[in-house]
Order: structure tokens, then C-alpha cells, then sequence
């Protein structure tokens, strides 16, 4: 498996060649086509804070959390001494940081206001890591998708994500794949939780239930799972 510096090595190098065809044509910058730099419509300027704010806790910080155990806290400046808090340092940051996994841009935003850049030089650094693909809030939501289904567990929480991302779930590859698979495809998804990690209470049914609710499958299929759940532990 490459290393990180790897990696790291290799987008710059993909980077450098994208910027560098950039700016060989005029036409170059509108080259992103229908959904913008990001797969959505570009956002304002003035709405970095907003865009921040408005995330709370997120199905994406689980998602985070299951992937490789570098800490971001090592990619923090080193204080008020650090390097100056350009949007090229912005820039940099941001490769480090999707060279762990894939980042939207509310994360990358928020990140980067959290580590007192200036709001126009985290705009600046967000555009450029969109332009050259280095962030994509489409191609995030389609691998938070397929990250959320391996895990066994329901899509409501990044329905939701992936909603305030500016993104409709349905025009996702993943999930209309999912889709397409039906309801008792998601039944038996329900079911093989509870056989994985049974709840434990007198009430088995309602117990089951909650259990899937909270684990983001809808209170349809949460109903039914639980229900067949309960009648297989009384068999």
C-alpha cells in the first residue's frame, strides 16, 4: 500500500498537470460542466461561516472516524508562531488532508476557518481544490454512501448530509443503485444488524426498532425488520 507522502506526491503531481492545462486555454475554466468545480453549484463567498455553522454534527464525522486513525490534530499549525495563513498554506492543508480519505467542502471549510484562516483565503483555497478535483462534494457523497451501506446501516443521516451539501441522493450512482435493489433488499439489511448485534431487553420488537432508527433506517423498514426479528428469537 502506497504511503501517505506517497500519495500526497502524486496528487500534487496530477495537480501541477491540471493547473498547468488550465492555463494553456481560455476555455479551461469552464470545463467542469453541468454540476460546477465541486458536482454542485458553486457557493458565495460570503457564506463560508453560514456553510460552517450549519453542519452540527453530521453523519460524515462517523464516516471520518472510520477511516485511517491519522489524526488531523497532527496537521494543526503550530500557533500563533505558524506559517502565515495564506491561501496557498489554505491549499496545502487541504491536500493533506484528502490524501487520508475524500473531504467535502463544508468539512475542509469549517477546518480551515476553525484554524483561523481568513474567509476569503479558505474561499480561495476551496475553489482552486475544486477546480483541480482534488475535492468533489459529489464523488464524497457517492463514497459516503457506499461507505454507510458496507457498514450495514440506513442512509437517513446522510440523506440529510448530503442534502446540506447542496446535492440530490437520488442523482447518486450509490444510491439509486440501492434504490433499485428494492425493499426487501433493505429489510434483510435491517435484519442481518440485529443478527450481528442482537438488542438486549425484555421487549425484543420494540427494542429492534429503535435499534434500527438509530442506526438510520426508516421507521417503514424498522417496523418490519424488528417484527421478523422478534418472531425469529421466539422460534
Amino acid at each position: 500500500m502506497a504511503s501517505k507522502a506517497d500519495i500526497l506526491a502524486d496528487l500534487k503531481a496530477s495537480i501541477a498537470a491540471i493547473e498547468r492545462d488550465d492555463a494553456s486555454g481560455p476555455d479551461a475554466s469552464g470545463a467542469e460542466g453541468e454540476w460546477g468545480a465541486c458536482g454542485v453549484a458553486p457557493q458565495r463567498k460570503g457564506s463560508a461561516r453560514s456553510a460552517a455553522r450549519m453542519r452540527g454534527r453530521t453523519a460524515e464525522e462517523s464516516f471520518l472516524a472510520a477511516g485511517p486513525t491519522t489524526s488531523d490534530d497532527q496537521m494543526k499549525d503550530g500557533g500563533t508562531d505558524g506559517p502565515p495563513k495564506t491561501a496557498d498554506a489554505a491549499f496545502q492543508k487541504i491536500l493533506r488532508w484528502v490524501s487520508v480519505r475524500e473531504r467535502s467542502t463544508a468539512y475542509v471549510r469549517e477546518r480551515l476557518l476553525k484554524d483561523e484562516f481568513p474567509a476569503e483565503a479558505v474561499e480561495e483555497a476551496v475553489e482552486r481544490a475544486c477546480r483541480v478535483r482534488a475535492v468533489d462534494d459529489r464523488r464524497y457523497a457517492d463514497a459516503l454512501v457506499r461507505m454507510r451501506l458496507a457498514a450495514g446501516k440506513g442512509l437517513r443521516p446522510v440523506e440529510r448530509e448530503i442534502e446540506e451539501l447542496g446535492i440530490d441522493p437520488s442523482s447518486l450512482d450509490s444510491w439509486v443503485e440501492h434504490a433499485e435493489a428494492g425493499r426487501e433488499v433493505e429489510v434483510d439489511r435491517a435484519l442481518a444488524l440485529l443478527r450481528r448485534r442482537p438488542p438486549r431487553a425484555k421487549q425484543v420488537r420494540e427494542a429492534s426498532f429503535r435499534k434500527l432508527v438509530s442506526q438510520g433506517f426508516s421507521t417503514d423498514i424498522a417496523a418490519t425488520a424488528a417484527r421478523l426479528w422478534a418472531e425469529e428469537a421466539a422460534s
